[in-house]
């Protein structure tokens, strides 16, 4: 090659290698200013969300939801999860089509990982197989929305009874790799029938955090969430207790950046051992927005710089026109969704919408007030109980009282019935269906399905003194020795008898008399016997009341048509005034 042959060669390599530099340089710069190392990045959840698709009191419901969150993605580059009970103890629009409507609208709202609560095992492990493979499904007619997986790290026996589970997702948000680790709470096969879990197991959530949290970071994740579901149980000194802060307080805080928790209805966010914690009210009565704001290439596998909570209380507008049509007001609505609840509304209405019943003023429940106490609806199911079997007592554990009396989240489709505004001790005055005024309120069939959602048959049995003082000590054993509060199910409402406990008393010697109605006391001896009514689920040892798991017995019908029964038979109107609360005594 000639010399100035090759100078030319030179030149045009030279030229070309400056080229493709700056061009690199100009790719590498769009590059940086797409996925820059330091980058804000937002979760949304909704905790114990239990197929709530309508509002509660006009607050939440997924179509109000749905639109918010495709309002708050854009944003923040977003990750859409919740952290078990998305099914299970659900309205009647979810509850008496299989669990179907709520994960579909699970999917539809946009949610991308669970992990699972007590609630989930409800109908066994079968069903939630089949529960899980519908949100899993590839998007179809029959599986609107789009696919999200669970992630459950502390289970046993899992391939075999619930493939496709794993411990940990991982996903990509804004160029950051985020872990999301689903841990169960410990206690929930025992707040199930006998048997739900099959032969799955639940081992111990810290431990099963720790680790897969190691993992999750030795695989390069910028950011580690721990869903769990346990929850606050209440608050002392100002300062928050229970399982979901024990458990923040035992992780590794170099290896978890952020805990979402669930599961007994209590707002709260705070900073326990360095990690992040948060629980939103149930139900999508509120929503969480967490920021975090990640460093990339920060120490180790990535840091994150900042961390905050907000909740969001979602209010709704009222369906218009038996349910097919977004409200005019406020915006927030997805039409998709309302679309995709319309033929289950159709079907629910020709089953549950005939009157049952009028009360003058709504029978409470929520914020766990009939977890720490007797109240009036607790009165009625049990004393429903005690009247159809013409038992001496009758027991109803508190958490399986799911609603308040009409049900806000039951909308029926009559709008002939009264469901106008009410006061209440618990909640603003609320729009309950958004139709009719004044008093009294119309119960139909389709409110008292929505208290009474579980499908337990009430059992009759022969029991003992004995038994029914180690029962009521386990019904108050959860209550708080300072705040005499509780958000356990256990508490009993009670029929037929009374009795008086201290809360400030050690657990397990609290109760201090048993008594009939009459006032003859009940001694605790196994040589005193007494009829009863309770669910089945509490005759086989649900809920702390092992007493009870004997194998005695004999099965009846189904809770919500005994409350029915006990309704028309006895109505037409209840006042929750008319209970004088004198059953249970509570004492410090």
């Amino acid at each position: 090659m000639r010399v100035e042959s090759r100078r030319t060669h030179v030149r045009t390599l030279v030229a070309g290698a400056i080229a493709l530099a700056a061009t690199l340089l100009a790719v590498g710069g769009a590059v940086a200013a797409k996925s820059a190392p330091v980058v804000t990045i937002q979760l949304l959840n909704v905790s114990d969300w239990h197929g709530n698709n309508d509002p509660v009191a006009n607050i939440g419901g997924s179509w109000n939801i749905s639109a918010r969150w495709q309002e708050d993605r854009l944003a923040h580059p977003s990750l859409t999860l919740t952290a078990g009970d998305d099914f299970g103890a659900t309205p009647a629009l979810s509850n008496f089509f299989n669990e179907e409507p709520a994960v579909k609208g699970e999917r539809m709202m946009g949610i991308q990982v669970n992990t699972f609560g007590n609630h989930n095992f409800d109908r066994g492990v079968g069903h939630l197989r089949s529960m899980m493979a519908l949100a899993g499904a590839p998007t179809s007619a029959s599986a609107p929305g789009k696919p999200f997986g669970y992630a459950a790290a502390n289970l046993t026996h899992v391939p075999r009874n619930l493939p496709g589970l794993k411990p940990v997702r991982y996903f990509k948000v804004d160029g950051a790799k985020v872990a999301v680790i689903g841990i169960v709470n410990e206690e929930a096969p025992g707040l199930v029938l006998p048997g739900s879990f099959g032969k799955v197991t639940v081992t111990n959530g810290i431990a099963a955090a720790n680790k897969w949290a190691a993992k999750a970071r030795q695989a390069n994740a910028d950011v580690v969430v721990v869903i769990t579901h346990k929850g606050v149980r209440g608050f002392s000194g100002g300062q928050p207790f229970g399982e979901l802060i024990d458990f923040t307080g035992a992780l590794n805080p170099n290896l978890v950046d952020v805990v979402v928790g669930d599961h007994t209805d209590v707002q709260y966010s705070g900073t326990i051992n360095g990690i992040l914690v948060h629980e939103n009210r149930s139900f999508g009565v509120t929503y969480a927005r967490t920021l975090l704001q990640v460093d990339r290439n920060g120490p180790g596998a990535g840091h994150v710089v900042s961390k905050s909570v907000s909740f969001v209380s979602p209010a709704a507008g009222a369906l218009q026109s038996n349910s097919t049509q977004c409200p005019a007001a406020p915006a927030y609505c997805d039409q998709a969704i309302v679309n995709m609840l319309v033929p289950y509304r159709q079907q629910l209405a020709s089953q549950l919408d005939g009157q049952v019943g009028t009360t003058t003023l709504p029978f409470d429940r929520g914020g766990n007030i009939e977890r720490s106490a007797e109240q009036p609806i607790g009165d009625l199911v049990a004393d429903g109980m005690r009247w159809k079997y013409q038992t001496q007592l009758a027991l109803m554990n508190s958490g399986g009282i799911r609603s308040q009396l009409p049900a806000c989240s039951y909308l029926p489709t009559n709008h002939a019935l009264n469901r106008g505004n009410w006061n209440s001790a618990h909640s603003a005055v609320v729009t309950c269906g958004g139709y009719g005024s004044g008093t009294p309120y119309d119960i139909t069939l389709g409110d008292i399905f929505t208290v009474l959602p579980f499908g337990n048959i009430v059992t009759t049995r022969t029991v003992t003194g004995q038994q029914i003082w180690a029962a009521m000590e386990n019904g108050v054993g959860q209550i708080n020795n300072v705040t005499g509060l509780g958000a356990d199910g256990r508490f009993p409402q009670i029929s037929g008898f009374k009795f008086t406990f201290h809360y400030t008393s050690p657990v397990g010697a609290r109760v201090t008399s048993v008594q009939l109605t009459d006032g003859t006391p009940i001694p605790n001896s196994a040589a005193a016997t007494y009829t009863m009514a309770l669910p089945n689920f509490v005759n086989t040892g649900g809920d702390g009341y092992i007493m009870f798991n004997d194998g005695q017995g004999a099965t009846q019908d189904l809770d919500a048509v005994v409350m029915k029964d006990y309704m028309q038979a006895n109505g037409p109107n209840f006042n929750p005034a008319s209970y004088p609360l004198n059953r249970v005594t509570k004492l410090p």
